[in-house]
C-alpha cells in the first residue's frame, strides 16, 4: 500500500473526530460552556486511543524492522 493512503486511511478517524468536535464549538455558539453527550465524548476518546494504539503499533514494528536490519547488517559484518 502506498505511504500516503496509508496515512490518510489511518487519520481518517481522528480527522472525524475533529469535525465532531468543531461542530460542537459552533452548536454553543457564543457560550463560554460546551456541553457534550456523554456517549458523543466516549465515541471521541474511544476513536483517539484506537489511532494511538495503531501508530505505536506501527512505530514498533518499524523500529523493529530497523533493529533487525541494523543487527544483520552489523553481523554480517567481520573485524579484524
Amino acid at each position: 500500500m502506498d505511504a500516503g493512503k496509508y496515512i490518510d486511511r489511518r487519520l481518517h478517524p481522528v480527522r472525524v473526530a475533529i469535525g465532531l468536535l468543531n461542530h460542537e464549538l459552533v452548536l454553543a455558539g457564543g457560550e463560554s460552556v460546551v456541553t457534550i453527550d456523554k456517549e458523543v465524548l466516549r465515541s471521541i476518546v474511544e476513536t483517539t486511543q484506537l489511532f494511538v494504539e495503531d501508530f505505536d503499533r506501527s512505530l514498533g514494528k518499524l523500529k523493529e524492522k530497523s533493529g533487525k536490519h541494523f543487527m544483520s547488517s552489523a553481523a554480517s559484518t567481520k573485524v579484524g
